[in-house]
């Protein structure tokens, strides 16, 4: 089975409510990300592959900059899962990201892979086992 790890506060699949739950620990990762850098960044992030379609509207909770349609979707990169509006927090606030995934990032020069239907497929396998064993 494929293993894609979560992107800390962002590798949760949860609706607007749920998450806005976590605004305390976004204010927390505020500014970690330094400006120069939050561009290359949000855009892998944007970049990913879906591999959870979801319709939802999602809003900025910590200062109403930004709103996303599908913002609650998963998007991948087939080692990491993230919500699509993780891109806009990390542009907008800086917000912090797990070291192992800016190394990840750095490596490929912030250029995603492209996922194949069968790695897709893998992925969200994993994240429905996930989801079936009440992790996500």
């Amino acid at each position: 089975m494929t293993h894609v790890t979560p992107l800390g506060i962002f590798g949760t699949i949860a609706s607007q409510s749920a998450f806005s739950e976590n605004i305390e620990e976004l204010r927390q990762r505020a500014g970690v990300i330094p400006g120069m850098e939050r561009a290359k960044i949000a855009e892998y992030l944007r970049s990913g592959t879906p591999i959870i379609a979801l319709m939802g509207f999602s809003e900025d909770v910590l200062g109403g900059k930004f709103s996303r349609s599908g913002g609650t979707a998963i998007m991948s990169d087939g080692r990491f899962f993230w919500r699509l509006d993780a891109a806009d927090y990390v542009e907008h606030y800086g917000i912090g990201l797990p070291e192992g995934f800016i190394s990840h990032g750095n490596s490929r020069q912030w250029i995603p892979p492209v996922l194949s239907r069968e790695e897709v497929a893998a992925v969200d396998r994993h994240l429905s086992h996930l989801r079936g064993i009440g992790t996500l």
